[in-house]
């Protein structure tokens, strides 16, 4: 049985691609480090097919063996958290010892590198930064390498909706980060779960980036207001001066009760939509849906 090693898989985007990818028959593995509830991950596929597997370092023997024997890699690992370490340390780091061991193994591997929109235009991010260099790392020293550039990504549980729409519901004032009038082209759940299903299916050579939008454009203020509609109450929008953003949630950050970070604030300072130059769903003939629906089975 040919097999297919997740890093990540254990996260929101992982479950679903799991679900997903685990109709082809391969046999899937799983490696995670932070504590996660086997038993679940397990029901996502056929008896014995997913197999969860704890590491503490990439130096694990035992994992590289594991490595050795699978066709395709995928990484979805690339944290929003840096408390305990930096983003160079666990994302770029991480990705280079990675990358080490494809390049020692017998027979060329495969590596689909979960991105994001946007990293090549971002100065100010510290993450975007540790994740370009995994780019172009990854094109300097990889053969063979899909490179996935997603937008927002909601539906089927995500954290952005998960977090926002009990404030829709509770708060008639919402505080609106900067003037709202950034954009932004969230992408479904179902649609990048689809595409991975796809993709893996397909031989691939050379290097190759997708970037992975939903057809709709929002301003982030034209998002608010489509969520207050679908909920049917009506909300007033607080808009708060970037710097005053950044000040309160530099201090909230370090709480166990902030709801975003420094690092998933700066979303709010720059479009993230997509560019013309690059690959999308459309390299696969696929229509990726109104992200509406995703808003409804949220409420």
């Amino acid at each position: 049985m040919k097999s297919i090693v997740i890093f990540g898989g254990a996260g929101f985007v992982g479950k679903h691609i799991l679900r997903k990818i685990s109709k082809l028959g391969y046999k899937i593995i799983v490696p995670y480090q932070k504590q996660t509830n086997e038993a679940k991950l397990k029901l996502l596929g056929e008896a014995g097919q997913i197999i969860p597997f704890h590491f503490i370092s990439l130096h694990d023997k035992r994992l590289k063996k594991i490595i050795e024997k699978s066709e395709i890699c995928i990484n979805l690992k690339t944290t929003w958290d840096n408390k305990k370490y930096s983003y160079h340390k666990s994302i770029f780091d991480f990705n280079v010892k990675l990358i080490s061991i494809l390049n020692n193994c017998n027979t060329a591997k495969k590596l689909i590198f979960f991105s994001g929109l946007g990293v090549d235009q971002s100065t100010n991010s510290l993450r975007d930064r540790a994740i370009l260099d995994v780019e172009n790392h990854i094109k300097t020293n990889l053969r063979n390498s899909v490179i996935i550039r997603p937008s927002v990504i909601l539906g089927g549980g995500d954290q952005f909706l998960t977090r926002l729409i009990p404030l829709f519901k509770l708060l008639y004032l919402i505080p609106l980060f900067g003037n709202g009038s950034k954009k932004f082209q969230p992408v479904h759940i179902e649609d990048i779960s689809n595409f991975i299903y796809f993709l893996v299916q397909k031989s691939f050579e050379g290097h190759n980036t997708f970037e992975l939008g939903g057809p709709n454009i929002f301003t982030y203020k034209e998002f608010y207001n489509l969520i207050a509609e679908n909920i049917g109450k009506k909300r007033v929008f607080l808009p708060i001066p970037m710097r005053i953003a950044k000040i309160l949630i530099g201090i909230t950050e370090k709480t166990p009760f902030s709801p975003i970070n420094l690092e998933q604030l700066s979303l709010f300072e720059s479009d993230n939509i997509l560019q013309d130059s690059k690959m999308s769903f459309d390299y696969y003939e696929m229509m990726p849906q109104s992200i509406l629906s995703a808003i409804k089975k949220s409420i």
